[in-house]
């Protein structure tokens, strides 16, 4: 059982444009809570700089774009790779350093070192299936600040999550589970895919992880690309229809329209986003 808390924070998207395609998020309902241009309070490289822009709709999980050249060997090798995409995803903790054997002697491998910046502490690692999870905590005052708990604009928008597409979606949802102590909200194994949330979810801060096998041709695309891979970010709406026809307006691309998801019952739409993710909208889900 895992021996601390893991709290569900941002997902990180490298964006070769991210000054560009930041304006599409914009325009559907978002908001920038903090961006980072390197400077004294953040930590710089001698292989890269920092380049951060942090977006929110509605909830406390938000999304990191990141430009290049990227910080970090590690990561500019990654996006040698794999181009513009989801990069990992964080997770807030009480202590990041004693995590490091915890995940380490559960099948995690690393990625970054754990390393104390001026700022916070943390490393990444991979999960048993190789996608990438930051651990990190704050140091002194530093934080990137929340925004509020509720839906947001004309069709009441919120940012709940991220999908990752598994291999094995019974063994990853038990590791994730087992080893950071998340509990199933939603689906199930049979279903081909499960919401999983920390022990912070609650009717005011409705965040998930979804995982789940691969169902559309985009996603079957994907993995043959990319393997076990992060796919997109998740969002549900008051007013589902009008937050479609706006993603739409704001630049998004059209992958499926709005209709039944036979998985979880509920109506949904798979857009794409300037950077080429995937984002899935759909109604709101009950707690």
């Amino acid at each position: 059982m895992t021996d601390q808390a893991y709290w569900l924070h941002h997902l990180c998207i490298y964006d070769e444009k991210p000054r560009d395609h930041m304006w599409n998020w914009l325009k559907w309902y978002h908001a920038i809570p903090q961006y980072y241009w390197g400077g004294e309070e953040f930590h710089l490289t001698d292989e890269g700089h920092v380049d951060y822009t942090f977006l929110a709709a509605g909830s406390g999980f938000q999304i990191q774009m990141e430009s290049p050249p990227f910080q970090f060997k590690y990561e500019q090798e990654w996006h040698a790779e794999h181009g513009s995409g989801v990069n990992h995803i964080c997770w807030i903790v009480p202590n990041a350093k004693a995590t490091v054997d915890y995940l380490m002697s559960n099948g995690c491998t690393t990625r970054m070192e754990y390393e104390e910046f001026g700022v916070y502490r943390g490393y990444v690692c991979a999960d048993p299936e190789g996608r990438w999870i930051e651990i990190m905590d704050y140091i002194g005052d530093f934080k990137t600040p929340d925004v509020e708990f509720r839906p947001v604009g004309i069709p009441g928008l919120q940012l709940f999550g991220a999908t990752q597409l598994t291999e094995n979606l019974a063994e990853m949802s038990d590791w994730y589970q087992r080893v950071l102590g998340l509990r199933p909200i939603h689906g199930g194994v049979d279903e081909g895919i499960v919401f999983l949330a920390d022990e912070k979810h609650s009717a005011e801060r409705n965040i998930a992880m979804i995982m789940a096998e691969p169902q559309s041709e985009a996603e079957r695309v994907l993995m043959q690309e990319h393997g076990p891979v992060i796919s997109g970010a998740n969002y549900q709406a008051v007013d589902l229809e009008r937050a479609d026809r706006d993603a739409i307006a704001a630049g998004f691309e059209r992958v499926s329209e709005l209709a039944m998801d036979e998985r979880t019952g509920m109506r949904t739409s798979v857009l794409r986003e300037p950077s080429g993710n995937l984002v899935y909208l759909r109604e709101m889900l009950a707690v």
